[in-house]
């Protein structure tokens, strides 16, 4: 009679993994997968005979894509025209590879900074403190704007929820055993 009862109670944890799995989906655990984002061309001018430059805009903004914006537009600017980011954009990490890494390689800023041809820069401070007119951009320029990294993976988080409600029912079983077994 005693092994009865633990063995009902772990063939009922197997029997609500096995459910709850087959139906997650449906519970809003697969929620996090997106379909890739499709690219677009954008054209921007403000004058039908304004020279335009190619730059290609892509990662965490609302319309990434390829870009014919008037020479000269700097970086704010362009994350502007695409919408900005999205929720999960990091602007504090803003990637752009220069064609020609000369134009930028004079830039005394704090917020911006070289590795090997390509700059990272902390958009966020460009907006705080200014100093955006320098972040010219040119003819095939790459801009990738990343998307934040969160404290706990999707993965990790769905490890400890699923052990949170093994470690409750596997408790209330307890519980319901030793108060039923005294009266």
């Amino acid at each position: 009679m005693r092994l009865q009862r633990p063995l009902r109670f772990i063939m009922a944890i197997v029997l609500l993994i096995t459910c709850s799995g087959a139906h997650a989906d449906d519970m809003g655990l697969l929620s996090d997968i997106k379909p890739p984002q499709q690219t677009s061309e954008y054209i921007f001018r403000s004058s039908p005979k304004e020279s335009l430059v190619t730059v290609q805009l892509l990662g965490a903004v609302n319309k990434p894509g390829i870009y014919y914006v008037p020479a000269g537009t700097d970086l704010l600017k362009l994350i502007t025209l695409a919408g900005g980011t999205t929720n999960g954009g990091d602007l504090s990490e803003v990637i752009v590879r220069k064609m020609e890494p000369k134009t930028w390689a004079e830039i005394k800023s704090k917020a911006v900074n070289e590795y090997q041809g390509a700059f990272e820069v902390d958009a966020e401070k460009l907006i705080k403190y200014g100093g955006t007119r320098s972040l010219r951009l040119h003819q095939d320029d790459f801009v990738y704007v990343p998307p934040r990294t969160p404290w706990i993976s999707n993965e990790t988080a769905r490890g400890i929820t699923l052990v949170s409600v093994i470690l409750g029912i596997a408790l209330t079983a307890v519980l319901i055993d030793k108060n039923t077994g005294n009266n």
